[in-house]
């Protein structure tokens, strides 16, 4: 008896885990798509698809995604032919159905049950195609509840917004997880968008008789060093790096005026552009990035030493062409050099060659 009590226990357990810890399973009727086939893709922001499913399109238009564990948190595409619609879905989700048309399945004219994070998707979809206006759409994307639908409807919606939408993305993407490739791959957006428009401002700033943007970088004993700090000297901002031929090769031409000028209030502010690169950083652990970073530190250091680089201001991201100084600068190619007056405004720029160097630094000594 004890036995057949503890097997009934057991198979209502099961039965209850089965119904609590079910898989996903996805009905979907769309008119005027039968024959054709349709397919179920994870998706990355900014990033690459991942195909789960694919399924035939019966004569009636129904096909269904089946899986037996709930998928995770994320965004989902439905894709039929050209049309596709991207979903949230959570991993609370167990029965989802879709219904619609074929021909106005893009434009997110159907109808969904089952998910609160696909019907929350589709109802903000339709309705950001409605606002008008940065601060109401920003009002909108505040009060939509789920991380996923938010950071869709933002990265979509914002594209060509520049720097107002900077805020905006920012704030979305400070709600996904640290780990999630949705935030890392937005992440790396969020950052090319930034750098253009430091680029774009670069064009306007520098420029002779403007105001030379301030930086503040580690040099190679892990100590700050400011640009500013050196006003009331004439500074020549030299990016350059470890790993450039041609930077390695002006830096005899760089020395030359720095020994000959150090002791008239001359000196030199020279900013490396070595490391490793938002993107390389990305495929890298924090173990490996650490190791990657050290060595291109030493490799710097190394450098300075054998190109005879005496003076005391160098400084670096350790971040490579992702630095923030390239884009206040809007250094695309090195060496790039900035002479700076006393006042701390731009003299010269794209100075090459001792002599050019030396022409340059004699009018503003």
């Amino acid at each position: 008896m004890r036995y057949l009590v503890f097997s009934c226990l057991l198979v209502l357990f099961s039965a209850c885990a089965s119904e609590t810890d079910g898989g996903l399973t996805i009905d979907v009727h769309l008119a005027d798509a039968a024959g054709l086939s349709a397919n179920l893709d994870r998706i990355v922001l900014g990033g690459e698809k991942e195909m789960l499913k694919s399924a035939s399109i019966d004569q009636n238009g129904d096909f269904t995604f089946e899986f037996a564990e709930p998928l995770r948190d994320g965004l989902y595409q439905v894709r039929v032919g050209a049309q596709k619609a991207t979903l949230a879905l959570s991993s609370d989700d167990n029965q989802v159905e879709i219904d619609g048309e074929l021909g106005t399945f893009g434009s997110y004219d159907f109808s969904v049950t089952g998910s609160e994070s696909a019907e929350e998707t589709v109802e903000t979809v339709r309705q950001i195609a409605e606002v008008r206006g940065l601060e109401a759409l920003e009002d909108k994307i505040d009060g939509i509840e789920n991380d996923y639908v938010a950071a869709y409807v933002t990265f979509n919606s914002l594209l060509r917004a520049g720097e107002q939408g900077l805020p905006i993305h920012e704030r979305v993407l400070a709600r996904l997880a640290p780990d999630d490739p949705n935030r890392m791959t937005y992440a790396q957006y969020v950052d090319q968008v930034r750098q253009q428009v430091n680029f774009q401002k670069s064009q306007e700033q520098i420029q002779p008789g403007k105001p030379a943007p301030d930086l503040t970088l580690t040099d190679p004993d892990g100590e700050t060093v400011t640009l500013s700090d050196l006003r009331g000297q004439v500074v020549l901002l030299d990016f350059w790096a470890a790993w450039c031929g041609p930077c390695r090769r002006e830096n005899p031409n760089v020395v030359k005026v720095y020994n000959r000028y150090k002791d008239q209030g001359f000196t030199i502010f020279s900013v490396s552009l070595d490391g490793i690169d938002d993107r390389q950083a990305q495929r890298l652990t924090p173990e490996q990035l650490e190791t990657a970073r050290e060595n291109q530190r030493q490799k710097w250091v190394a450098a300075i030493e054998q190109d005879g680089l005496t003076w005391d201001n160098h400084g670096s991201e350790l971040r490579k062409w992702s630095s923030d100084a390239t884009a206040k600068y809007g250094v695309r190619a090195i060496p790039a050099t900035f002479l700076i007056d006393r006042e701390g405004n731009i003299a010269e720029v794209g100075l090459r060659g001792a002599s050019a160097i030396e022409q340059a630094l004699q009018k503003v000594l």
